[in-house]
């Protein structure tokens, strides 16, 4: 008969395995955009692309030339300055005169309940007249061809919201540690396996690529119903899906390259917005629910191996191996980017504990201040609460619901 402490030790690797099984499932469901073949239709529609930018005066002009040097043949570019004091106002004046494709919207105030950059895109899309809406970030930039083939491919596909993941350039090896943790933990909790399956309830969004189709965003709430959603760019998603429209999720690494944050000390601080009530519904209990998950499941294969070696359980050591060979097969197979991605994958049970380090800091930080300040404005608990609408943790039923709450 099995002790509790061998059932629980098998039970947390085979855990370890069933997750890496829905990795390889996501990997082998989720295609690669630069291969995605499309027609060419017989007229472009316009396209808007809402830029929101809050001091990104270090990065908002080369991932506009790099906007600017798209082949598509109608665009216009709309670019927030979101009530900015770096300079960055003054950047997308001076390119708005250079370029006439290029409109320039300054935010001087934030409406009460409202996020910033929530906000920045709904003003961007009240002046937008694409048939198409893209909602990118400052840092982002586009390899030539992007727009034509994300375009005529959803055209094409009758896509209404086409979200792409780019990959993320780190400046240092533990920062690509913890993102590319940060990213298997994505697509695990957003159920990405099955996004892109008709009638799947799962959804995602992708802040540095979010496009939709102008008639499927005016059947939702718009983003007042996400004013006070840090996850606005998953909540995009949430509200095509629950609208009736038709999600498709890919990975772009040939398409969109973006530097997410500059270290890990700063993903720690950028984090601290949404992280609380992403993770665990601004729930603490949860938060520490999730820290023991992120902690125990890694460190189980390589336990269950010792003590299988050790005490001559044969069970604990062949679900030990097995355990750990799915994560190493994943991280030799899951990436092309190079050896260094690979072993940063292989890594990933350490970028796990700084994640959960990010967890207990960003709860403690909103629990300790009774809400959380962002960009020189105070966001009460309770208010946060009432306003969350991306809640990954609760049953994909209760989302329809959700979406009558305004």
């Amino acid at each position: 008969m099995l002790s509790v402490f061998d059932a629980a030790l098998y039970t947390l690797t085979v855990l370890w395995i069933c997750a890496f099984l829905y990795l390889f499932w996501a990997r082998l469901r989720l295609p690669q955009f630069h291969r995605l073949e499309f027609t060419v239709p017989l007229q472009w529609p316009t396209l808007s692309i809402v830029i929101p930018a809050c001091n990104e005066a270090a990065n908002i002009e080369a991932a506009v030339e790099s906007l600017l040097r798209q082949d598509y043949p109608d665009f216009e570019l709309i670019l927030v300055d979101d009530r900015s004091t770096d300079g960055t106002g003054e950047i997308i004046d001076r390119l708005a005169l250079r370029d006439r494709r290029i409109r320039a919207l300054h935010v001087k105030t934030l409406p009460a309940g409202w996020l910033g950059k929530v906000h920045a895109l709904d003003r961007g899309v009240e002046v937008a007249a694409g048939e198409w809406f893209l909602f990118t970030d400052a840092d982002v930039h586009f390899a030539a061809g992007t727009l034509r083939q994300a375009i005529g491919w959803a055209t094409a596909k009758r896509i209404d919201h086409l979200a792409l993941a780019p990959v993320a350039v780190q400046q240092s090896f533990l920062l690509d540690i913890v993102v590319h943790a940060f990213m298997l933990l994505f697509l695990i909790g957003t159920r990405a396996a099955g996004i892109n399956r008709p009638n799947s309830l799962a959804f995602v969004g992708v802040g540095a690529f979010n496009l939709v189709r102008r008639a499927a965003f005016q059947r939702t709430l718009g983003f007042a119903w996400l004013r006070l959603e840090p996850c606005d760019d998953v909540g995009l998603g949430l509200m095509i899906k629950q609208s009736g429209g038709r999600s498709y999720f890919a990975f772009a690494q040939q398409n969109l390259t973006v530097a997410w944050y500059p270290s890990v000390k700063a993903m720690f601080k950028g984090l601290e917005k949404n992280l609380f009530g992403s993770t665990a519904n601004y729930r603490w209990w949860v938060t520490l629910i999730g820290v023991f998950v992120l902690s125990a499941l890694p460190a189980a294969p390589p336990f269950a191996v010792l003590v299988g070696l050790s005490e001559g359980r044969g069970f604990l050591f062949g679900a030990g191996v097995a355990a750990l060979a799915m994560h190493w097969a994943f991280s030799l197979c899951a990436t092309s980017q190079g050896l260094r991605s690979r072993f940063s994958l292989l890594l990933a049970p350490a970028g796990l504990l700084i994640i959960g380090a990010m967890m207990v800091h960003a709860a403690w930080k909103c629990l300790a201040q009774g809400g959380i300040d962002w960009r020189g404005t105070r966001y009460p608990l309770e208010q946060l609460r009432a306003g969350q609408r991306v809640k990954l943790l609760a049953k994909p039923s209760s989302f329809s619901a959700k979406l009558t709450e305004l």
